[in-house]
């Protein structure tokens, strides 16, 4: 449920990540069109993890969640900064897929734990009393950590590194 301006940005921004990511990481690495998604990527990333900082509905003050912002921030900026900069030389872009593999990974993670608190919170509550929220933060890690897991593989699976080791090709693609 959206309260205000600030999370209607915050899920605005977060869903065009959603979309742009995934073609991102669907369609081949390198070119005009990767270059032009990831800054619509990263823009919107930047909005996401901004807006957030200004969200305490839940906690009422900092919580793990705006942790997971500062990681996500981290996870962007060096990400971006590798691609725009093109550093270090011989292995930018396998630092830049990593990092922003990770990046869109968080991202699903907090899609799935969002999902997670709109069904198991109020389910929880209302069956339990908030007295209960701990049972509330196991469900959020579970899930979170089925996400994290399942893309750690894939990120392992379409590494650069294995595919030129698979494939004997520049694993940036074209251009």
């Amino acid at each position: 449920m959206i309260h205000d301006l600030t999370g209607l940005i915050h899920t605005l921004a977060a869903s065009i990540a959603l979309l742009v990511g995934a073609v991102v990481f669907l369609r081949p690495k390198g070119g005009r069109w990767h270059r032009w998604l990831g800054y619509a990527y990263s823009l919107c990333m930047l909005t996401v993890i901004v807006t957030s900082f200004a969200i305490y509905r839940l906690t009422g003050r900092f919580n793990i969640l705006h942790g997971a912002a500062i990681a996500s921030s981290i996870s962007v900026g060096f990400g971006f900064c590798h691609a725009f900069l093109r550093k270090p030389k011989e292995i930018w872009y396998l630092l830049h897929f990593y990092w922003m593999s990770w990046s869109f990974i968080g991202l699903l993670a907090a899609l799935v734990a969002e999902i997670a608190t709109r069904i198991a919170l109020p389910f929880i509550i209302a069956r339990f009393g908030r007295s209960h929220l701990f049972g509330f933060w196991c469900v959020v890690g579970v899930v979170t950590l089925l996400v994290v897991l399942v893309g750690a593989h894939l990120v392992n699976k379409h590494s650069p590194l294995r595919q030129r080791a698979g494939h004997g090709r520049d694993p940036r693609g074209p251009g």
